[in-house]
């Protein structure tokens, strides 16, 4: 059988390091990975994370997924020299922790262009070869933070609640093809993102302008970040080889660590929402 073809976004670290790497590795060369990183400046970690099997299982190319030029150019590549592409991983993204009314608009626009309509337009250059072979998988990375909304963290997870409404979508028309979509929607996981976030948590505690509340729930979130890292890379790696790749036919949410479903389950089972209000203030004290 020939190798799957593989199109990622988001490998320079983290969840698409890991799974890039995963995939280029298997032991049965089940796969070619076209992994893309935003600029080639970002790419030594992943080429010593895969030693020899660079350009031969796995094939690093520079992808911006906020310019539709360079969509087209690596899906019309792809196609061209490998005739198909039989996956598509959506990985990256980024995030900011912040209050919401002091964050500006130029922002709020850069994490929508790359965790949402990035990840919707790779998706639309990749569905017709899709369609027309009746055959496919697409897997994005979404988070806990699209099935619950996290506070000071407003911007990345209306992004991931984007996300989920419109992939979820998507997996209907879609099975009438064979073509199959998954979610998979880690908790707290060690990244350069949890970084990110910490990091401007820091930032705005430094401005004395912000209300005592706002600081107090600041202060609180991000010892609940640092307490809640229960994942790694691998672990999301892991879910999305086995639960989706492995699969013939996988489901279409991939919620991790299981630990997390009982309270996903609880806060979704009230229709007032306010089970999942409680859940999240915790978060930041009472």
């Amino acid at each position: 059988m020939s190798p799957q073809i593989v199109l990622m976004t988001g490998c320079s670290s983290g969840i698409g390091l890991a799974t890039a790497k995963r995939l280029a590795l298997d032991a049965e060369r089940r796969y070619i990975v076209i992994a893309t990183v935003i600029a080639t400046s970002e790419k030594s970690d992943l080429e010593t994370a895969v030693g020899d099997a660079l350009n031969k299982t796995i094939f690093i190319q520079e992808l911006d997924v906020t310019k539709d030029d360079d969509i087209t150019a690596v899906v019309d590549g792809t196609l061209k020299t490998h005739g198909k592409i039989d996956i598509l991983i959506n990985v990256a993204g980024i995030g900011v922790a912040d209050i919401p009314e002091r964050v500006p608009r130029e922002q709020i626009e850069t994490i929508f262009s790359v965790n949402v309509f990035g990840a919707i337009r790779l998706t639309q250059a990749v569905l017709p070869q899709m369609k027309q072979r009746r055959a496919g998988k697409i897997i994005t990375i979404s988070s806990t933070g699209g099935k619950l909304g996290y506070p000071y963290l407003d911007m990345y997870c209306s992004t991931k609640f984007a996300l989920e409404g419109f992939f979820q979508s998507l997996a209907v028309s879609l099975r009438s093809f064979n073509v199959r979509v998954c979610l998979v929607e880690p908790g707290g996981t060690n990244t350069g993102l949890t970084t990110v976030v910490n990091n401007s948590i820091d930032a705005r505690l430094q401005d004395e302008s912000i209300d005592d509340i706002d600081r107090r729930q600041l202060q609180c979130l991000r010892e609940t970040i640092t307490k809640n890292e229960i994942a790694w890379p691998d672990d999301v790696a892991d879910a999305i080889t086995t639960g989706c790749l492995d699969v013939d036919e996988p489901v279409l949410g991939h919620l991790l660590p299981e630990e997390l479903h009982d309270v996903v389950r609880a806060a979704a089972g009230d229709v007032t929402g306010e089970t999942g209000q409680a859940i999240m203030q915790n978060s930041i004290g009472k």
